[in-house]
């Protein structure tokens, strides 16, 4: 259970060397993952905020953020981060909202501490309207290998249960059989190689699909159609508009080749 002493034991994690080099992969992650979906003027919910570090994240991205989480310290905390934010209290497997309140809606290190992750995977489809993000730590990883080992168990920055991309897409597609998936992971390396070394930096920077990464980051799209960034959207209504003026209007094509005809006789 989350209490006063786990939330300074998370923010000293953060504030170590290894702990900040992680938070910043985790955010180049996620976006990664949200460059898929328009931002300005959507709302998100970030389920299980926590102590808010992913809160401002969203924020700055464009997004209009609430968050929720279980006790009133993790909130506390959270409002440290951003107070820009809507805070609200309530369980996370009965979220206090109506269906498709959202947007879109954010689970981050959270499945992996509930008792019943499909509940409340089931809770954050329920109240998303175009799609779900979701991060935790991945099973297949060097870094699950390394922190089984007895010297490196007591580093652990949390003691959760370790899922894989395989295990959370086969709930999802329990759930929502249509939705698309894109998966993508971050740190690479053992935690020996998060620091600000040239050659560990080439290593865990990369966010690609093998989901061997520590660190593992699922979009769920729920919409029928495929989601565009607004660079792309605006491209397209572009082309469109280049399109329509090069279409003849209606009876225009009839005074062409009339003007033709008439050149052809002379």
């Amino acid at each position: 259970m989350w209490n006063e002493e786990t939330v300074a034991r998370l923010n000293a994690w953060y504030k170590s060397p290894p702990g900040a080099f992680a938070l910043l992969q985790e955010h180049a992650l996620f976006q990664n993952l949200v460059s898929a979906w328009p931002r300005r003027g959507r709302t998100l919910l970030d389920v299980g905020c926590g102590t808010g570090v992913f809160l401002k994240m969203f924020w700055e991205y464009g997004f209009e953020i609430t968050g929720v989480d279980v006790t009133e310290t993790l909130l506390a905390e959270a409002r440290t981060h951003l107070d820009k934010a809507d805070f609200r209290l309530g369980p996370l497997d009965h979220l206090p909202f109506d269906d498709g309140e959202f947007d879109y809606v954010a689970l981050l290190s959270v499945l992996e501490y509930a008792d019943d992750p499909g509940a409340i995977l089931a809770e954050a489809l329920r109240v998303a309207a175009r799609g779900v993000v979701l991060g935790f730590m991945n099973a297949w990883s060097l870094y699950r290998i390394s922190a089984a080992l007895p010297w490196q168990a007591a580093q652990n920055r949390r003691n959760g249960r370790w899922m894989s991309a395989p295990q959370v897409v086969r709930i999802l597609r329990a759930m929502c059989p249509d939705c698309r998936i894109t998966t993508r992971s971050a740190l690479f390396g053992p935690p020996g190689t998060w620091k600000n070394a040239r050659w560990a930096e080439k290593l865990n920077r990369l966010v690609p699909h093998l989901p061997v990464g520590a660190y593992m980051g699922l979009r769920v799209d729920t919409e029928t159609q495929r989601p565009l960034t607004p660079l792309l959207l605006k491209a397209r209504e572009q082309a469109l508009a280049v399109c329509s003026r090069l279409r003849p209007q209606p009876g225009e094509g009839a005074v062409t080749r009339s003007l033709t005809h008439r050149r052809r006789s002379r």
